[in-house]
């Protein structure tokens, strides 16, 4: 910097903490030191680089699987209507638009080799969908989702340049020839690259997002139902499946995975004391049986699926004798014999109802047996008030210590606090009544280290010092 003129320039220049400058009179130690400094902030700021590189990796990987999360809701129709939004596949980096239908395609392993970990079952999962995406992105968007570790679907969209006119009905159809012409392709090269063996099934119609549940059910079915052995492409005709199983096209709710869904989220209900979401449940899953025979198999199978759900929830909670008092349990296997499906119904709602009730009545024995072992405790432990903590009373029955707090201010109407001071006041007015028994010696029994710490606190609760309370009590 000594024969440079621009000072202007350099001073601005040094207001940036990377930049420095030396004068050529400070000599060669002052050069060394300078060179160290700039190769250490290097070092720090590469180190700070990757650290920034692996946050970034972190997210996309919790991104991943918040994306396959909510993938696997929308083909199982867990999912509302308002669940699916433009905005949430935003969030999530779904390449899809949630506004328009798709293309539902279903892929099943047929064979896998013996012994595959599961780090190398996601490998291959993940080749796959590779394989899949080099084929079908030139003109299709994907969004893929592995379910029950051989299924794979995809969910396919056109891919539409800006200003594309083309009409729903031709562009679906432009879809469906390109898709149907690299399904082929993609087995070919499934089975040279990763050595898996994969059969196809191609709906045959757009599906909206919201609806993909059953689309999934159906395809589900037509896979089971017609590949066996080896590996081949299926293209889903609508009914298909009502011909081969000669059966007329389901209500939604009577599809096999809604019915599936809305029995784990009745058996939730349940579990987590959710009494009217058990009872709405309740009706969705019966709605429109009142006028079928008590003879119908497929409402006897969701007779007993409802039954075993309450029965399994009485053995799991050791209720079985206590609600055989309540309720008419020889009739919970037996749905013929009740004379219909109303009163089929009506009986499982009461059955339902009854495990509420020894809910509420084992939740309130619970909370008793808590707070009279946490009372107890504090009556045997008055003299040591490090037995009288919070935290131990919690580290006693498991809890910890703000919610056992909230338990027995619920259960007592006191603050475990209060609690615990009124007991000590208590036992010192009991000792004070015996005269050979001297106040220091109230106080260390009652967990004071000093009588006048004790006096101070007796005073408070009582108005009086230990020695008028003493005295009171010799005058009455």
């Amino acid at each position: 910097m000594t024969g440079h003129n621009e000072f202007s320039y350099i001073y601005t220049a040094i207001q940036y903490d990377s930049v420095g400058y030396l004068l050529k009179t400070e000599g060669y130690d002052r050069i060394i030191q300078v060179v160290e400094q700039t190769l250490a902030d290097l070092d720090s700021e590469l180190k700070a680089e990757a650290l920034l590189e692996q946050a970034e990796d972190r997210l996309s990987a919790a991104q991943e699987l918040l994306q396959r999360d909510y993938l696997h809701g929308i083909v199982k129709g867990l999912h509302h209507r308002k669940d699916i939004s433009r905005e949430q596949f935003a969030e999530l980096g779904i390449p899809l638009d949630a506004d328009r239908p798709a293309l539902m395609m279903l892929g099943r392993l047929n064979s896998l080799p013996d012994g595959l970990s599961y780090s190398e079952k996601s490998h291959l999962l993940f080749g796959i969908r590779l394989i899949a995406e080099q084929y079908l992105s030139a003109r299709a968007k994907l969004a893929h989702v592995a379910v029950d570790n051989t299924d794979l679907v995809w969910l396919i969209q056109e891919r539409r340049d800006s200003g594309q006119t083309a009409g729903l009905e031709e562009g679906w159809e432009a879809l469906r020839v390109f898709v149907t012409g690299n399904v082929e392709l993609i087995q070919a090269a499934c089975r040279e690259s990763v050595g898996a063996l994969i059969s196809f099934a191609l709906d045959d119609s757009l599906v909206h997002l919201d609806q993909a549940g059953e689309r999934f059910s159906m395809l589900n079915m037509l896979v089971n139902y017609r590949i066996g052995q080896g590996s081949g492409m299926l293209l889903l005709d609508k009914h298909i499946l009502e011909r081969e199983l000669q059966r007329p096209a389901q209500h939604p709710r009577e599809m096999k995975h809604v019915r599936l869904a809305l029995l784990d989220k009745l058996s939730d209900a349940l579990e987590h004391g959710q009494k009217e979401e058990f009872g709405r449940l309740l009706a969705e899953l019966t709605d429109g049986q009142a006028e079928i025979d008590m003879q119908h198999i497929p409402s006897q199978e969701l007779y007993f699926s409802i039954a075993l759900i309450c029965l399994s929830y009485m053995n799991r909670w050791n209720l079985a004798e206590r609600a055989a008092a309540h309720a008419e349990l020889n009739r919970l296997m037996k749905p013929c014999s009740h004379s219909s499906w109303p009163d089929a119904v009506r009986y499982l709602a009461s059955v339902g109802n009854m495990l509420f009730d020894l809910q509420d009545v084992e939740q309130e024995r619970r909370a008793k047996t808590i707070i009279s072992a946490v009372q107890r405790h504090v009556q045997q432990h008055l003299d040591n008030p490090d037995e009288l903590s919070l935290v131990r009373l919690a580290e006693l029955v498991y809890f910890n210590p703000s919610y056992l707090s909230r338990l027995f201010k619920q259960e007592t109407g006191l603050n475990l606090s209060d609690y615990i001071n009124s007991s000590r006041m208590n036992k010192a007015m009991e000792l004070l009544r015996n005269p050979d028994v001297k106040v220091q010696e109230v106080a260390e029994r009652v967990g004071y280290n000093s009588a006048a710490n004790f006096t101070r606190s007796f005073r408070r609760y009582t108005q009086m010092t230990p020695q008028e309370y003493r005295t009171s009590l010799t005058s009455q």
